[in-house]
């Protein structure tokens, strides 16, 4: 073996065993799971004043995010420090083998974490989509009221039956595949529930807009500092 393939299968068992450690979160995962990431995603930009967690809990616009998880619609997807099934996914799926559906819709505890809450391992990614509320999308399509259009539907809104994106990996972990990999599940999912598409926004200088674009995201407009960015599924 060469030292070019050599460099391929070290890729390819580097994925396996990433992918072995991503996980969906369902229905009653608890706001704590969502908070460190909320928070990268809020404070991405180190030139800008830092929003506080407890700040962020108290506003609508975080709030919208996260708060109540298991909507419908919502999807999330995790990635954990090991293999929360214990360690032994990576060695029992081929390299050159793509995920299948049943890989990501394994039991899980009632707050949404796999297996045991004592014994899970950290969740150090994670990207979750998110519809706006019905009667939120209706009164913005409808009502021309100031008020009604001040209602918040997420800041990468673009139609009712397309959920917006968020995605953050912790620090010591990012520029290790995690964020594509993340990606690309979350998008799969989203397939699979029958969303045409999925959204998000992103501010300008943020360097997350590469990834994003190299996974097929087309700008479709701004909404302030930021491009509204799609990516069609269908």
């Amino acid at each position: 073996m060469n030292e070019r393939q050599n460099q391929d299968s070290a890729e390819a068992a580097r994925r396996t065993e990433l992918r072995s450690r991503i996980r969906p979160l369902g229905p009653g995962t608890p706001d704590k799971a969502f908070l460190p990431f909320l928070d990268l995603c809020f404070n991405w930009s180190m030139d800008k004043p830092r929003i506080d967690v407890d700040e962020l809990l108290e506003r609508d616009d975080a709030a919208f995010y996260f708060k109540d998880w298991g909507r419908e619609g919502d999807i999330a997807v995790a990635a954990y420090a090991k293999d929360p099934n214990g360690g032994d996914a990576a060695e029992n799926q081929p390299a050159d083998e793509e995920p299948t559906d049943d890989q990501f819709t394994g039991d899980q505890s009632s707050d949404g974490q796999a297996g045991a809450a004592d014994s899970d391992p950290e969740i150090i990614g994670l990207a979750w989509l998110r519809l706006a509320a019905f009667d939120a999308v209706i009164e913005k399509s409808t009502d021309t009221t100031a008020e009604a259009r001040s209602r918040f539907t997420g800041y990468g809104w673009v139609a009712g039956d397309i959920p917006e994106l968020s995605l953050a990996v912790l620090p010591d972990h990012q520029s290790q595949g995690i964020g594509g990999m993340l990606l690309d599940v979350v998008c799969t999912l989203a397939k699979m529930s029958g969303f045409p598409a999925v959204s998000l926004s992103v501010e300008d200088g943020n360097g997350a807009a590469r990834l994003y674009h190299d996974r097929g995201f087309v700008t479709v407009g701004r909404n302030g500092d930021a491009d509204i960015l799609v990516r069609q599924l269908k």
